[in-house]
């Protein structure tokens, strides 16, 4: 039989209905929630994420601020914003749009983030509480993730989870939060793969995590039957005809389509549970942010 697709868009709306009437009661306590990017310069890709921030808060009653200083900005300058920003007491939340220019530093900016206002977990004294299992904030794909399994009713308790993919924004920090669980975690990467590794531990997860950023890299051959398969993974792919031929568009450039790192049809085939791509877990990752942000926002006004 084939998987159980997770209507993770189904999940994403029970999570807005439930944030917006958080965010109704703390308004009737004179509190308000607020969302501020730092955008240096116009990144294209960074300029979209922004868009769609500014457009899930409008959707939900969250103030909405766009700081973004031109890409010649010096890191002086930058670093005084986010200070404004610290400041600023209709700013819960502050979400830093990267990449930055090359002459800014990651790290000088992260930084100088309040702990309490660093609402997707940049900053190292929040990934530090989150290694401890003291949690102020979590990633938000993580913790879309975690959201996943939670609304899933998973036994995390000595459930076999392995990770694909090691990243600082997804990879580690859901390895931690499920080990935090007291899961059986594995953290499996690119090095396990060139190794010829990857089977040895894929196929044995009750729970395959997969943030790796290589299209179709999950198989069938190296999933366990009736595993959950969380796809992490978002990828532009070019489409091709029967001959394997790129097919074109009307302005003769090639089509492409978004997949995951999961081969969703042949693993599905053989999952006992699958999240899609798209409409997967970036469709929860915006809500979790938000829920992050409605906490800080709690935190700061000594509710939390």
């Amino acid at each position: 039989m084939s998987a159980k697709v997770i209507d993770c868009t189904a999940i994403a709306n029970e999570m807005k209905e439930e944030l917006k009437k958080e965010i109704e009661t703390l308004k009737g306590k004179g509190i308000v929630v607020g969302i501020a990017t730092v955008l240096v310069g116009d990144d294209f890709g960074a300029k979209m994420f922004r868009k769609q921030v500014e457009k899930f808060c409008e959707e939900m009653g969250v103030e909405y601020e766009n700081a973004n200083p031109p890409t010649d900005a010096t890191e002086e300058n930058v670093v005084n914003v986010v200070n404004d920003l610290n400041e600023n007491e209709k700013v819960s939340g502050i979400l830093p749009l990267r990449p930055f220019p090359e002459h800014i530093s990651d790290y000088a900016i992260i930084n100088s983030i309040d702990v309490n206002k660093d609402v997707d977990c940049f900053h190292p004294y929040n990934m530090g509480k989150l290694t401890l299992g003291e949690i102020t904030f979590a990633p938000a794909t993580p913790s879309a993730c975690i959201e996943i399994m939670d609304r899933e009713k998973v036994n995390f308790e000595g459930a076999e989870i392995v990770v694909v993919g090691h990243s600082n924004i997804v990879g580690k920090p859901i390895s931690i939060l499920c080990l935090n669980r007291n899961a059986t975690t594995s953290t499996t990467h690119i090095f396990t793969s060139m190794a010829g590794n990857l089977a040895k531990h894929t196929t044995g997860a009750d729970i395959l995590i997969v943030a790796a950023g290589k299209a179709d890299l999950i198989t069938p051959d190296l999933v366990k039957e009736g595993a959950f398969v969380i796809d992490v993974g978002i990828n532009r792919v070019k489409v091709l005809d029967e001959n394997g031929n790129p097919v074109l568009n009307e302005k003769g450039k090639p089509k492409t389509r978004t997949v995951g790192d999961v081969a969703f049809d042949t693993v599905k085939e053989k999952a006992g549970k699958i999240t899609p791509v798209p409409g997967g877990v970036g469709a929860i990752t915006n809500m979790a942010l938000m829920k992050n942000t409605v906490k800080a926002a709690k935190i700061q006004h000594g509710l939390m």
